[in-house]
């Protein structure tokens, strides 16, 4: 019915959503180059902070390193090896550079219908250092989102908008606001402007699942959400962790109202992941690779890129071996089943 791609991008962030509807969603990119590269991209690429962030691993002591966070994959690929031409909605959750690497590259070799972006204010100086990211990527997405290119239809939704195309595709928008963008702004901080968004298929029995995209999304944010979506929120099937899972000094009260299912932590460096904070069953793509979410009325399978995570986390649990689906070229680890 849906297919859902989780990447394990360079410490950023990248989804893929391909609907029944045959539209394709994606969320954020990060590690995205095509076959291309310009002089900046190579000196990024050869840079010592960019080599830095495939060496953080550092999982604790008592854990197995599967070393996926070396092997990231590329999300222009990924998606060229799907098959996948045409993106319908391309949605920069908010405009750090680790949501945005490859941005430029994504539109010169992908047909996007739409761009979804928020009215934030953030600039970067023309003369600050690149952190590991292209100065490139940035200057096209600031022209995008200042209007002064226009290769796809640019939109702002915010918390409670309602449209025909979206709403077919079961997304359902639950943050920002204008009043938390307008503090973002403020701020400065772009975290909590981040689109929060709940996607809900068809669930067998006549209910919905309920699959969660957090974006970078802190405290202000999580605030609104209880206040206002608290029914929404209840009985998570799949958490996609704000702010990468990321032990940030943050109040983490509001996953006690999603008590999620399966959360899905994303490619970081060890030592900042809030471990302990998300517990039962919890993966990490910087150890499982590739995490794909084959949806359907009856279940929601879960399949991983890396055969020896996969072979282990099973193990654990005394499941059985897991085999290769072909179709995903991934291993099954489990499903969740509608009940």
């Amino acid at each position: 019915m849906a297919i859902i791609h989780f990447l394990n991008v360079l410490e950023g962030d990248c989804n893929i959503i391909q609907h029944d509807t045959g539209r394709t969603t994606v969320i954020d990119i990060s590690n995205g180059y095509n076959d291309y590269d310009t002089a900046e991209e190579i000196a990024v690429k050869n840079s010592q902070i960019r080599k830095d962030m495939y060496l953080r691993t550092q999982v604790p002591g008592d854990k197995k390193d599967y070393k996926q966070k070396g092997i990231p994959d590329n999300p222009i690929y990924y998606l060229k090896q799907k098959g996948i031409k045409n993106i319908f909605r391309f949605i920069v959750t908010h405009p750090d550079m680790d949501h945005l690497d490859g941005i430029k590259d994504l539109f010169e070799e992908f047909n996007i219908s739409n761009f979804w972006d928020t009215n934030n204010k953030k600039e970067i100086s023309d003369k600050a250092n690149s952190g590991g990211y292209n100065m490139e990527d940035w200057k096209f997405y600031k022209s995008l989102r200042d209007g002064k290119i226009t290769p796809s239809t640019r939109l702002t939704y915010y918390s409670g908008n309602s449209n025909l195309y979206y709403n077919e595709d079961n997304i359902q928008i639950l943050s920002p606001t204008p009043t938390i963008l307008k503090s973002c702004n403020e701020k400065e901080d772009w975290n909590d402007s981040s689109y929060v968004l709940l996607y809900t298929p068809p669930k067998e029995g006549g209910g919905h699942w309920k699959i969660l995209f957090a974006g970078d999304s802190e405290d202000l944010t999580w605030e609104h959400i209880i206040k206002y979506h608290s029914d929404k929120i209840k009985n998570i099937d799949i958490l996609f962790a704000p702010h990468h899972g990321r032990d940030s000094g943050r109040n983490f009260d509001f996953l006690k109202s999603l008590n999620a299912t399966v959360k899905l932590i994303w490619n970081e460096s060890s030592k900042h992941l809030a471990y302990a904070k998300y517990p039962g069953i919890r993966i990490t793509n910087n150890q499982a690779g590739y995490v794909i979410l084959d949806v359907s009325e009856g279940q929601i399978e879960i399949l991983v890129k890396n055969f020896e995570f996969a072979k282990d986390f099973c193990a654990k649990r005394e499941w059985e071996v897991p085999t290769l689906n072909k179709t995903h070229q991934a291993y099954s680890i489990g499903q969740i089943n509608a009940k």
